[in-house]
């Protein structure tokens, strides 16, 4: 019983400790251009959004207490949303520190990433579809 309390204690306190972070999609594709996204982990969908050019989209969330947390995106652009990407947007076991602050440009070429504001945006995806 001492074993499972101590067990119990923590791992209340590693969950209280726990801590998460957040992602902001920002549409960059060009003046006009309306972005679509559709956010989702294994347990949370985040629903359908759609942003002008300059807008964003993004949330916080807490990590998985077995660092286990995964969140994928698809993005649409372009006329009738003919373009789209599908990505990973943040896994916990990619980002070594806590608390990240991960952002996604969505351009008219591809999907660039910056984390934690302290880094150049990094190309990290194309598209698929037509061509602007």
């Amino acid at each position: 019983m001492f074993r499972l309390t101590i067990i119990l204690i923590l791992l209340s306190v590693y969950t209280e400790q726990a801590s998460g972070g957040s992602f902001f999609l920002y549409n960059q594709v060009r003046h006009g251009v309306l972005m679509k996204v559709h956010c989702k982990s294994g347990d949370s969908d985040r629903g359908w959004h759609v942003r002008k050019y300059g807008g964003f989209y993004g949330f916080d969330f807490k990590d998985h207490i077995l660092d286990k947390t995964l969140y994928w995106c698809n993005v649409w652009s372009g006329p009738n949303f003919s373009r789209n990407a599908s990505f990973v947007a943040y896994e916990s076991k990619l980002y070594k520190h806590r608390n990240n602050w991960i952002r996604w440009s969505i351009r008219g070429d591809g999907i660039y990433e910056s984390i934690n504001g302290a880094t150049p945006w990094k190309f990290k995806y194309h598209w698929y579809g037509t061509p602007l």
